[in-house]
């Protein structure tokens, strides 16, 4: 019985195991995960001026503290007339902006490149395209 346990906790971990490899795949010499996209995890533009992000993977539906990217901003009113714009380097996942922006109704947060950064290995994973999203204030 203990056998029999022990192959099904065995199977168990590697079915896991080959779950968490789907998103990153090797192709050629590069790292690719076109499953990354930017999740905004706190959203104070109306309020004080300030957002911060992650790079998140979209098929596990969380953030990945070691993958970073800079990014350009957009920051748009009511009337889709652009009202804010600026970049963040991704080295604190976060950017303040000058002023609040109360008339604000949504942004465009798009990745500088095609690939962000590991930075526990300075690895380069490539997506087919930059990340980009269009997030809507409350």
């Amino acid at each position: 019985m203990n056998t029999k346990w022990a192959f099904l906790a065995s199977l168990l971990l590697v079915m896991g195991l080959s779950h968490l490899a789907k998103g990153q795949q090797k192709a050629g010499d590069r790292w690719v995960d076109n499953n990354l996209t930017i999740w905004i995890t706190q959203d104070k533009v109306k309020e004080r001026g300030a957002f911060y992000y992650c790079v998140a993977d979209s098929s596990r539906e969380r953030c990945i503290s070691n993958l970073t990217t800079g990014v350009k901003v957009k920051v748009y009113n009511g009337t889709d007339e652009l009202i804010w714009e600026g970049k963040a380097t991704g080295r604190t996942q976060g950017l303040v902006i000058p002023k609040k922006l109360p008339q604000a109704r949504y942004m465009t947060v798009e990745a500088f490149r095609s690939y962000v950064i590991n930075e526990s290995t300075g690895t380069h994973i490539h997506q087919a395209e930059p990340i980009r999203i269009k997030h809507r204030f409350q």
